[in-house]
């Protein structure tokens, strides 16, 4: 990589990474980011108070990078450190333990080029198993249900199509700086603490008027998802972040006009994950939003005032589908419950 630290390069890429005592996989992602092909990049390291020494450890072995040094974990808010500080016209926020093809930002850059403002993320394949799709472009239904579509299956060439899709993978999102700013900062609030941060980014890009894209021809490679090793805390978190989003970017008007429908949907939620027995992880979740209400209710209001799109409009962009983590196997009741549910919400918001 041609040195870049002190030159604005046209087409110059800002590659962000995130580290949290990240030793044991850190230094391969790294490697493999160096080896990146066709255009000119710089990377930056934002520690989040790590005490294995990776981030001395990686600054060491790979001087070119910038490094910020955190005093205390930022967690997904230590992204906002390389907004500021990003020196090229696009950006890349890159997972510490993903991996990436030569290729991969070649790709994403002539994509953007091609097709506009936009958040992108590329084919992300399970880094043991590089047959096994992570996903092929994030998707999300009318009740803020996200997932990875194709999670878990044989990659045979059947999402080889570039789309718009619901809202980029957290593990490799990119766009234009200028895209980035327009958007504003990940969220500091720790509302969204450890999960749906990615839900919760393209949906604000979306409520601005900024839509996702999948490009398969840029591949990155990351670890097995934790949607397939779920816990009675991470399906509490998901329950909670879902509805703080849900509350953040539907107007109080469409909450109320789907409120029968939401109530049948969460029943069913809690009688499903009362089989599996998680039950108590989604009451815990429904005091916890009721508790945090204020703060939502704060949270809707600021980040609204700027909004371009209707929920009328924002529904064009989602699902009826859902595709439920391998370790929480439904078979076809529940998806087929949830297809007829959010059929029937989206003409109450169009009508």
């Amino acid at each position: 990589m041609e040195n870049v630290s002190d030159t604005k390069f046209k087409n110059f890429v800002s590659i962000v990474i995130m580290n949290y005592n990240g030793l044991d996989y850190i230094l391969n992602c790294l490697d493999s980011v160096f080896k990146t092909k066709g255009c000119k990049f710089e990377v930056i390291l934002i520690d989040n108070n790590s005490n294995d020494n990776s981030h001395k450890i990686c600054k060491e072995k790979f001087s070119e990078i910038r490094l910020f040094e955190n005093e205390e974990n930022l967690a997904m808010a230590a992204r906002n450190i390389g907004i500021d500080n990003a020196k090229g016209e696009f950006i890349v926020f890159l997972d510490s333990d993903a991996t990436v093809d030569p290729n991969w930002l070649q790709h994403l850059l002539t994509c953007y080029q091609n097709n506009g403002e936009g958040l992108y993320q590329g084919k992300i394949l399970e880094q043991n198993k590089s047959n096994i799709i992570g996903s092929s472009g994030n998707l999300m239904n009318i009740f803020g249900l996200g997932f990875a579509r194709g999670n878990g299956e044989k990659d045979v060439g059947q999402f080889e199509k570039f789309q718009q899709i619901s809202f980029p993978v957290g593990a490799c999102l990119f766009s234009s700086l200028e895209t980035i700013k327009k958007i504003g900062y990940f969220d500091e609030s720790n509302l969204l603490y450890l999960t749906y941060d990615d839900v919760d980014y393209g949906w604000k890009a979306l409520s601005l008027g900024i839509y996702s894209f999948y490009e398969p021809r840029s591949i990155i490679y990351h670890p097995e998802g934790t949607s397939s090793k779920l816990n009675s805390y991470k399906i509490y978190l998901i329950e909670r972040n879902r509805w703080i989003c849900l509350l953040t970017y539907y107007s109080p008007k469409t909450i109320l006009k789907l409120f029968p429908i939401f109530f049948l949907l969460e029943f069913g939620i809690f009688f499903f994950l009362l089989v599996k027995g998680n039950g108590m992880a989604k009451i815990k979740s429904l005091f916890s939003i009721i508790a945090m209400y204020n703060s939502i209710k704060n949270r809707r209001i600021l980040l609204n005032k700027n909004k371009k799109l209707s929920d009328h409009e924002m529904i064009k962009s989602f699902v009826d589908t859902i595709e439920i983590p391998r370790n929480l196997n439904s078979g076809s009741v529940f998806n087929n419950a949830i297809i007829k549910l959010s059929k029937i919400a989206r003409n109450l918001i169009l009508n």
